[in-house]
This record gives C-alpha cells, sequence and structure tokens, in this order.
C-alpha cells in the first residue's frame, strides 16, 4: 500500500497527522520521522492557525498580550508548553514601538533589535548592563589579571556542559561563568578544557579548576540598568564559589607574565597564581 492511502496516524500522542515513515517500527508523521532521524528527542510540533484566525496569547495569569504563535499561546508560553515547564508570566514585554527606534544602553544610536537594545548590547540574551555588572563584581580583572581586553573586547564566559537544553556554543542565564579578555576564553580555557584535561596524568590546575566552577546569579531583570549579580553560595550543588571569594584569589593581581603550576596556558597567554 502507497503511503498516501495509508490511514495509520502518527503515534507521537496528541499529534494526529499522516503516517510517512517508522522509525525503529514506530508510526510517525514527516515532522515527528525527522526528528527521529535526527535523534533529536520528539516535540509537539507546532500548528500555524489559517491566515486571518490568529488571536493573542491565552496565557491569562496575568493576561499576556503578545501575539499568538501556535498552540493558542505566544512563542514563549508555547515554548514552555512544549517543554512541559509550568507557564509563567513573560518579563515586562513591550513592542518594538514601545521600547523606541534606537538602543537604550548609553549614547548608542542603533538601531534597536530586542528588548530596546541593538544586536551588540542585547547579547542573546545577556545585557550589556549583565555584562557590566559582572565585570565590577570581578573588579574590572581577567582571569590573567588583565584589566583592558584588547581590540576584541570583553568575552562572556560560560560553562560549556549546561544541561537546560542548549547547544554547548549558546549560553543561558544558569551558565554564565565571567568575563575575559579573548585570549583566555579562547586560548587558556580552551586548551585547558580541551588538550590539557583529555590527557592522562594532567593534575587539574586550581586556578583554572575554581574558575570553571563557578556561576554567576542574576537578580532582577538581565535587560535592566538596575541587573545585580553575585556569584552562586558554596550551599548551591551548581557551584561551589561565593562572592566572598571573588576577590580573595591571588588570581586577581595584575599582570600576565605569572605562569600555572609551571605551566603556560595556550598560545602566548600566561595566568597568574
Amino acid at each position: 500500500m502507497a503511503v498516501g492511502q495509508n490511514a495509520e496516524a502518527c503515534s507521537f500522542q496528541g499529534c494526529g497527522r499522516p503516517f510517512r515513515a517508522r522509525s525503529a517500527g514506530v508510526p510517525l508523521c514527516r515532522s515527528h520521522y525527522d526528528q527521529a532521524r535526527q535523534g533529536l528527542p520528539l516535540r509537539p510540533i507546532k500548528a500555524k492557525l489559517p491566515a486571518g484566525l490568529y488571536t493573542k496569547c491565552q496565557f491569562d495569569a496575568p493576561p499576556c498580550d503578545r501575539p499568538h504563535s501556535s498552540g493558542g499561546y505566544c512563542a514563549t508560553h508555547y515554548q514552555q508548553w512544549s517543554d512541559g515547564k509550568p507557564l509563567t508570566p513573560i518579563r515586562g514585554w513591550k513592542s518594538q514601538a514601545e521600547w523606541g527606534p534606537t538602543c537604550r544602553y548609553g549614547d548608542c544610536e542603533a538601531a534597536s533589535h530586542s528588548r530596546g537594545l541593538c544586536n551588540v548590547h542585547y547579547g542573546r540574551g545577556i545585557s550589556q548592563f549583565s555584562r557590566d555588572a559582572i565585570l565590577a563584581l570581578q573588579g574590572g580583572l581577567c582571569l590573567c589579571g588583565a584589566s583592558d581586553p584588547g581590540q576584541r573586547g570583553w568575552q562572556l564566559d560560560h560553562a560549556h556542559d549546561c544541561t537546560r537544553g542548549h547547544s554547548p556554543n549558546n549560553y543561558c542565564q544558569g551558565c554564565v561563568r565571567g568575563m575575559l579578555c579573548i585570549a583566555c576564553n579562547r586560548h587558556a580555557l580552551g586548551w585547558y578544557e580541551g588538550t590539557y584535561l583529555a590527557q592522562p596524568g594532567n593534575a587539574p590546575i586550581p586556578l583554572l579548576e575554581d574558575w570553571r566552577s563557578r556561576r554567576v546569579q542574576f537578580h532582577g531583570d538581565v535587560d535592566s540598568p538596575e541587573v545585580t549579580v553575585s556569584y552562586r553560595t558554596a550551599g548551591d550543588a551548581s557551584s561551589c564559589r561565593s562572592e566572598g571569594s571573588a576577590r580573595g584569589s591571588d588570581a586577581w593581581v595584575d599582570g600576565r607574565l605569572g605562569v600555572v603550576g609551571g605551566v603556560t596556558a595556550g598560545e602566548g597567554v600566561q595566568l597568574v597564581q
């Protein structure tokens, strides 16, 4: 029997789409079969309403005025629902017109990209306001002790083993570790987490292990000038570093000419311990 003549439906709960192919013997529609073929967990498929039937999001505690995306919800509430999370209010949403046409960070006059910030200062959800707060918490110093990050500017460093559903190259509020110069971010930590730790018998370097264990805690709206940050406390299972320990380490002395445990990190990057 041809596929088009097969009345069997997709076995994913609540899908109801026509059968397209089988994965491990399970009948799936085209979209869920593509998910399975790529090794992805099966998730609900967005079903858009016909043109003219779009409404506002149906979340009402309090009412959400974001435009409808799928399943009766805006894009954010639909994502919460599809991830199996409880639906929660979305932080201060405004239309692009309400935010204004230009970036609201300092004297920046670039076109607004999201939440009233340009593409650079929005920073994929960790705004420049938050980055400034993180750098202030570090005393304005990089891991190597430098206060000037060079022409490439400060880099937001994050843990690459975060389990919150994003790719290793992306980041979320739960996996931010701090601000680094590009040399420390790409070469020192990249060398340590990749080449150095992959070699059997290499002992952990305390300075770099301490950095890898830290997590930044955001307080308030990450896109607001009033946002504050701290290091998660030692009682938090996701971190072993406290706010008070950040400035007390010898790692925060100025200079790039020190060597960690006799080992020079990366391409010409030398860290102070």
